[in-house]
């Protein structure tokens, strides 16, 4: 019954997230429902009546819904006072659990939904800070696509550099905090002082939950088979080594004169509660950590009192007492992995002994198989095997002695040197078998899947978990495998059209980037997009997990209109993942600053891919699928008096009817000269010029033009005030409607050669008839 109104309630959190979110105090109110449904379910019978359990739920799911919380207020860039508890310091600054931001007379409430990553301060776990920042929004990049993202999979939503002069601590740790972060300190300085490298890495991770010292050869190794999780501390491993200490405890306890006292069983539980809790804390207090450390403390706290916990109900009410306290952490990949191995294993008879670990491992790496594949780029099948082969080693062996070796060290340099030896050994043991899993590489392409592939792996996954009968399991396994087949093979004929013309405009940020999809089925990218001021690189988190979302393995043509790390920073992702049969190139950086960043990567790419300049794209129309692909500018060649933006490659694409006309960052140089030239005509689409800045789409092109849709890609809440008023009022006064990449997130504009269907991320969605005929709105729900 317990498990009915938890499961309820996550379930509302995640319908809520993945619409949105809306908070509400009144959530509690359902919460109380359902705890005395539960009551009187109980009271009526041992397995309450079905109308119990069904109204339980529903009333967990209404308040999963309410207590969702909604997005974390819009900041734009500029200069902020953040508020906030330091969550965790990394080497070049701390991120902060924001409470509040202000900005001039106007503050921001948090509430501690989201967190900034802030440069340039010194802080201590736990304290809290107010801080004057050069803050910049990290909003995730938002596009259209066959693998919708998951709700709160990136929690740092502001960035940026902190003016240290400004800094007030107006807090300090608390004393507990304190006393942990000196225990820590003290640990770590032991393990350092006993072992060496790659084992001392291994149990800083292992121990303390602290993988910065960890090589990245040997983090290679294990990411490569599939076992990254082994070295982050999480409810696993506090699991393992609380299970270990209340072993302990109970050989410990079991002498005559304690025993004749009291019941050793019931006081091994009431001392390894509370020491479950410290050991969190000291483990680095990750919030799975404390999860796991919380259900198992609730549980030991019942057998300390004499009762016998139901596993499940003690999970069920771990996850009432966690998600109303951090609703947005509830619905996040890792607290649902969590639910979802603990789950599993707790469905597992039998008692403790190597077969129950390994059948447990097995089962555990089953139920998150599904989660890991739609929210971590795949689940190769080669972690697959290497969790079922290594886990049990890691979890029975190289953990407990990573944990003794820690304590021993601790206490007493010599006798570390004793538990040192066996350690490295098994550490170095365990890093081979690594590399060999590594080596094999075996399913670590998977693409990841659509909604219907979604829900076809996790019914597979549950048919190996709940059926019993080995015929049963082998004969739905078939069905679904070939189900999931054809929804595949659905999948790459609808990513792959043929006989349309598709023109996605990405959200990369402050940069640019579209990819066209040409009626014979190739593949046109026009800019990569770039992480100008450092963040997160628009390369390898939106177009390529796009590109693998709708099984594009190879890309025809790369265009790259000017060279600025906005246009081609995403570049090098790209090609690291994916071959590219030809890159065009305005040929000014090459000609200006050879050694110069974009000219080196066009050299490297040049190695495998054609390279074409204006002076064989110019005059030279081609064709494709009966779409035509023509470069207006700069022709015949770069002008040197020019800079890059003014001399952006200018693109026109035509199918059928309609006309679309990318411009680069081209300026009023730029498009004089082209207005001049009257070579433009009509367009009934216009990826207007530099992000809208002023210094662009002058009223001599829009006359030329007239364009009916106009697209803007800018980053949210950007420095540079992009798109500027003075340019929407120029684009509205010519009769073209504006979408925006900073608000509606990916557009999708796709073409027969009559009609234009457009479709943003944001929802919105409508058709643009022939040039004489009216807009048709289409409805829309949901994200497309």
């Amino acid at each position: 019954m317990l498990a009915l109104v938890a499961a309820g309630l996550m379930l509302g959190l995640l319908l809520s997230a993945f619409q949105g979110g809306s908070g509400s105090w009144w959530a509690l109110a359902p919460l109380a429902g359902g705890a005395l449904l539960f009551v009187l379910g109980a009271k009526v019978r041992a397995r309450p009546r079905p109308w119990v359990a069904v109204a339980a739920a529903l009333l967990g799911a209404a308040g999963g819904s309410a207590l969702a919380p909604g997005p974390p207020p819009s900041v734009d860039e500029g200069v902020a006072v953040v508020r906030g508890v330091v969550e965790r310091v990394d080497p070049d600054g701390v991120v902060l659990l924001v409470d509040e931001i202000t900005r001039g007379e106007h503050a921001y409430e948090v509430g501690r939904r989201a967190r900034a990553h802030v440069r340039g301060v010194v802080g201590e776990v736990g304290a809290t800070l107010s801080v004057e920042v050069e803050l910049r929004p990290r909003a995730p990049f938002r596009n259209p696509s066959p693998h919708p993202s998951w709700p709160s999979a990136a929690p740092i939503v502001w960035a940026g550099r902190a003016r240290v002069s400004s800094l007030h601590v107006e807090q300090a740790p608390s004393a507990l905090r304190r006393a942990s972060t000196a225990i820590r300190a003290y640990v770590r300085e032991a393990i350092e002082r006993t072992l060496r490298e790659p084992t001392e890495g291994v149990a800083l991770a292992l121990v303390l939950g602290d993988s910065r010292e960890l090589d990245e050869s040997v983090a290679g190794q294990v990411r490569g088979a599939g076992l990254t999780h082994v070295l982050a501390v999480s409810g696993m491993h506090v699991t393992i080594v609380v299970g270990f200490l209340l072993f302990a405890l109970l050989r410990l306890l079991r002498v005559r004169w304690i025993a004749v006292r009291v019941d050793p069983v019931r006081l091994a539980h009431g001392i390894a509660a509370p020491l479950t809790l410290a050991y969190a804390e000291l483990a680095g207090g990750s919030p799975s950590a404390y999860r796991a450390a919380v259900t198992a403390c609730l549980a030991w706290s019942l057998r300390a009192a004499g009762r016998r916990p139901d596993p499940l109900a003690t999970t069920a009410l771990a996850i009432l007492i966690f998600a109303p306290l951090d609703p947005d952490a509830a619905v996040r990949p890792a607290f649902l992995l969590s639910i979802a191995a603990t789950v599993a294993i707790l469905e597992l008879p039998g008692e403790a002994s190597l077969e129950a670990l390994v059948r447990g491992s097995v089962r555990a790496t089953v139920a998150t198989a599904p989660l890991v594949w739609w929210c971590f780029d795949g689940v190769p099948i080669v972690g697959i095997v290497a969790n079922v082969v290594l886990l049990p080693v890691v979890a029975a062996i190289l953990l407990p002695l990573a944990t003794l070796h820690a304590l021993v060290a601790s206490v007493s340099t010599p006798l570390g040197t004793l538990t040192a030896l066996p350690l490295d050994l098994v550490t170095r043991g365990f890093l081979g078998a690594c590399e060999a899993f590594s080596q094999l590489g075996i399913g670590r392409s998977l693409p990841p899947g659509d909604v219907v592939e979604g829900a076809l792996v996790s019914a597979l996954a549950a048919t190996w978990l709940v059926t019993r009968s080995w015929r049963a399991r082998i004969a739905i396994s078939v069905g679904l495998l070939l189900c999931i087949a054809g929804a595949e093979v659905r999948l790459r004929r609808e990513e792959r059209p043929v006989g349309i013309l598709r023109v996605t405009f990405l959200d990369v940020g402050q940069g640019d980037s579209a990819l066209v999809d040409l009626p014979d089925g190739s593949l046109l990218v026009i800019d990569a997009g770039g992480a100008v001021f450092g963040g997160v690189d628009p390369g390898a988190e939106a177009l390529v997990p796009v590109l693998r979302a709708r099984r594009r393995e190879r890309i025809d043509t790369l265009v790259i209109t000017h060279p600025h790390p906005d246009h081609y920073g995403g570049v090098a992702a790209i090609a690291e993942r994916m071959p590219i049969g030809e890159v065009w190139d305005s040929g000014q950086a090459e000609g200006e600053e050879p050694d110069g960043t974009w000219a080196t990567a066009l050299g490297e790419l040049g190695r495998e891919a054609r390279v074409r300049h204006p002076a064989d794209l110019c005059g030279h129309p081609i064709s494709r699928g009966g779409a035509t692909l023509e470069v207006l500018a700069p022709c015949p060649s770069f002008d040197p008096g020019w800079d890059p933006n003014d001399n952006s490659l200018v693109v026109r694409l035509r199918f059928g009817e309609r006309t679309f006309l990318l411009l680069g960052d081209a300026e009023r140089h730029e498009e004089s000269e082209l207005a001049r030239l009257g070579i433009l005509g009509p367009v009934d689409v216009l990826k207007v010029g530099h992000h809208g800045s002023r210094t662009s789409s002058t009223d001599a092109l829009l006359d030329e033009v007239g364009p009916r849709l106009a697209i803007v890609s800018a980053g949210v809440g950007n420095r540079f005030g992009h798109p500027h008023d003075e340019v929407l009022a120029r684009l509205a006064a010519h009769g073209a409607r504006v979408l925006r990449t900073d608000r509606e997130g990916g557009i999708i504009v796709q073409t027969d050669g009559r009609s234009l269907e457009v479709e943003t991320w944001s929802g919105q969605a409508f058709e643009l008839g022939r040039s004489d005929a009216p807009v048709i709105e289409r409805e829309h729900v949901g994200e497309p």
